[in-house]
């Protein structure tokens, strides 16, 4: 999540890690046969839920190339064939929202997450040199790592986009630079709108936070595209208030501080010191609250209104934009010195460098956050649960992300922690599976080439002990993945998390 800052700091180790990691051979790749025969599956349809028993899926390469009931279907005598019997088999999940290739171990990270059956990811910050370095093919740090989907340049802050006109221009660069999408976080209002106009006009998406200041429904109205997190913070649930109108005129009056904007030779020249700063702060922004957001956090809280919240979700989801709820992610900054993220076992897999960071900044978050801060956070984060839930009834369209990158954060475990806290919502087991696979292919117009299990797709799947129609706890229960054709076992997937 450094990208808020690259254009003033030298760029980080991760990217020699990152491209070290393509001189090294991979040995958990499989060389495998060029053909693979799963007997005896049940393929579940992500589209309507049906389940297709006792079926035979053959995998020529790196695509499904038939799919007929165990009788009809068999391979050559090369083919590696295996025993599916009382398997599921569905889409290889996406994390819809991450920042993978910003992470130091960036080989090590994709490959927790292949193990736990992330097969394609959206990043969503980048940088001019990055998107250089991926026409190059240089952003694959071994062969079966998990697909990096969409991309965009650097994500636009004041810093970057400082008046409406710097705000077009910086889209326009990003769109010559090869950009996915444009992802706007911290900028003034003229200048944010002005450059999701200019997005909007040049088809490329535009995604990211929504500021207070600014409508949702202008937003969508204008072409956004994702808003990511649930706004962050008050921006979408301020619609849920009746205390709105109110609050939106003290937010018009005092609008929130966003980051300072810097002569660029101060900024190089401080670049040490943003770097401190900003690690900190994207590791857990709430560190920088005062004492009046969780007083405004509280107030939404008690004034919350079930029927303006059904209202505002109707008229969502009549729009084209998309939600990423990113609830692990929130939750994971609410409950920041929570002792189940601070004892987390799993922390073994992270680097000792990151553990400290984290550990740091949540020393920061218990002593620096009032006992009535912190309590104001719980509740808010309860709201923000029951919103994601009033958003799936009122048929809003969502994504299932994790924002991997943040602080507590582990690459693969936190997708499946994103599917707990959904089923929390009220989220049913179908549409938990169809975020994290179908709707990626949906959003991002691949739907002739993933996101279900049909012939000529691609073959990234996740074989299953369990129906995950049945419980959302079974899509934990993965019994072997399939990468580009190459078959992992549970054996060589835990061999995946341990190998460094």
């Amino acid at each position: 999540m450094m990208i808020l800052i690259r254009k003033y700091v030298n760029q980080p180790l991760w990217v020699l890690t990152w491209i070290v990691g393509l001189a090294v051979t991979s040995n958990v790749a499989q060389a495998g046969n060029n053909s693979l025969l799963l007997n005896g599956i049940t393929v579940v349809d992500t589209r309507t839920g049906s389940l297709s028993p006792d079926m035979a899926v053959l995998i020529e390469g790196d695509r499904i190339s038939a799919i007929a009931p165990v009788a009809e279907l068999a391979g050559s005598d090369t083919t590696q064939v295996i025993n599916a019997e009382g398997k599921y088999l569905v889409p290889g999940y996406l994390d819809m929202h991450a920042h993978v290739t910003d992470l130091d171990v960036a080989a090590f990270n994709a490959r927790l997450m292949l193990s736990h059956g992330i097969t394609g990811f959206r990043q969503m910050s980048g940088s001019e040199q990055l998107l250089q370095l991926r026409s190059e093919g240089k952003l694959v740090p071994f062969p079966d790592a998990p697909a990096l989907l969409v991309m965009p340049g650097d994500v636009l802050i004041g810093q970057i986009a400082k008046d409406p006109e710097g705000a077009r221009e910086e889209v326009r660069q990003q769109q010559t630079a090869g950009a996915d999408f444009i992802k706007a976080v911290d900028l003034h209002p003229e200048s944010y709108m002005a450059a999701l106009n200019e997005a909007t006009r040049l088809g490329l998406p535009f995604v990211g936070h929504l500021p207070s200041t600014i409508n949702l429904f202008d937003a969508t109205d204008a072409g956004m595209r994702a808003i990511e997190h649930l706004g962050p913070r008050s921006t979408i649930l301020l619609g849920c208030s009746t205390d709105e109108a109110v609050l939106r005129q003290a937010i018009a009056e005092s609008p929130p501080e966003g980051m300072p904007m810097l002569p660029d030779w101060l900024a190089w020249l401080l670049r040490p010191v943003i770097n401190h700063i900003v690690e900190r702060t994207l590791t857990n922004p709430y560190i920088m609250s005062d004492e009046a957001e969780f007083i405004q956090m509280q107030r939404l809280v008690d004034t919350y209104s079930a029927d303006k919240c059904q209202a505002l979700a109707e008229q969502l989801a009549t729009t084209q934009s998309w939600q990423v709820p990113t609830l692990i992610r929130l939750r994971t900054m609410e409950f920041g010195d929570a002792d189940e993220y601070r004892n987390d076992t799993n922390l073994r897999y992270m680097p000792e460098d990151t553990r400290e960071l984290w550990q740091s900044v949540s020393e920061d978050f218990s002593d620096d956050i009032s006992t009535r801060g912190k309590e104001s956070l719980k509740q808010f984060f309860e709201l923000q649960k029951k919103l994601v839930g009033v958003f799936d009834r009122a048929g809003v369209k969502m994504l299932a992300g994790s924002d991997v990158g943040g602080g507590w954060l582990i690459p693969g475990f936190s997708l499946h922690q994103e599917f707990d806290l959904l089923a929390e919502a009220g989220v049913s087991p179908l549409k938990v599976l169809q975020m994290t696979t179908l709707n990626g292919a949906v959003f991002l117009n691949k739907e002739t080439t993933m996101g279900t299990v049909d012939a000529g797709k691609e073959a990234n799947l996740v074989v299953l002990d369990a129906n995950p129609l049945d419980s959302v706890q079974n899509l934990h229960r993965i019994h072997a993945v399939i990468r580009n054709g190459h078959y992992y076992s549970q054996a060589e997937l835990e061999a995946l998390k341990n190998e460094h």
